[in-house]
């Protein structure tokens, strides 16, 4: 990453969806947000107030497009799609339940790929999310702070591919649980490195962290 300055962007997993509450695999297929997890958003929103952010980026999906605009509501924010963004494509799997696909799930998550189904490779994601980074840290300026909507299986990818984390170090990691629905998390990046200041955090964990999250 090029360019001398430190940039903080804030990664929001959408909210919970229609597809999430029947247990349907989403991938690159699309579901309306579910009402009633719309206020997990809401929270995130009032949680992150105070943050001035500068710019947004948003995987094109309606579903991370509309939780921007939950959490941006009343601000004057620009936002930008990106298809670099996009949740991980699990092939011919998307939009079929969970249920009905637990051997090929488990398949595709142990060899990292679900090229077998037509979808992709843990390094096809990775290197969109480094081309995603590396793009919105270029386009930002020194000091500030932005707003990343997208997805939970690419936010996997997304931290091995920036901030060097590992698949078995994830794994033995006790403070690695997932990333929830409106759950958020913080890197900080610079021209040497980018760095996970914390994983996921709910509402509540980023009030309390939030002093953290504003250091420069």
């Amino acid at each position: 990453m090029q360019g001398m300055k430190t940039v903080t962007f804030y990664y929001v997993r959408h909210g919970r969806t229609v597809y999430n509450a029947e247990g349907i695999i989403q991938g690159q297929t699309d579901s309306p947000l579910w009402e009633p997890g719309i206020q997990v958003l809401r929270d995130t929103a009032e949680a992150l107030r105070d943050i001035p952010f500068a710019r947004c980026y948003s995987s094109p999906l309606p579903r991370a497009v509309r939780t921007a605009g939950i959490i941006l509501e009343d601000r004057d924010v620009p936002l930008e799609k990106l298809d670099d963004l996009k949740e991980m494509s699990f092939g011919r799997i998307d939009g079929k339940p969970h249920k009905d696909h637990l051997g090929a799930l488990r398949m595709g998550h142990i060899l990292d790929s679900f090229r077998f189904f037509g979808g992709e490779s843990s390094w096809d994601v990775k290197r969109r999310a480094a081309r995603a980074f590396r793009y919105m840290y270029e386009h930002s300026e020194d000091g500030d702070h932005v707003l990343v909507t997208g997805h939970g299986s690419y936010y996997r990818y997304l931290v091995r591919a920036v901030c060097g984390k590992t698949k078995v170090g994830m794994k033995l990691d006790r403070t690695w649980t997932g990333i929830a629905n409106g759950a958020v998390s913080v890197i900080r990046c610079t021209d040497e490195k980018a760095e996970l200041v914390c994983w996921p955090l709910d509402a509540e964990g980023i009030k309390k962290a939030f002093t953290v999250f504003t250091e420069q």
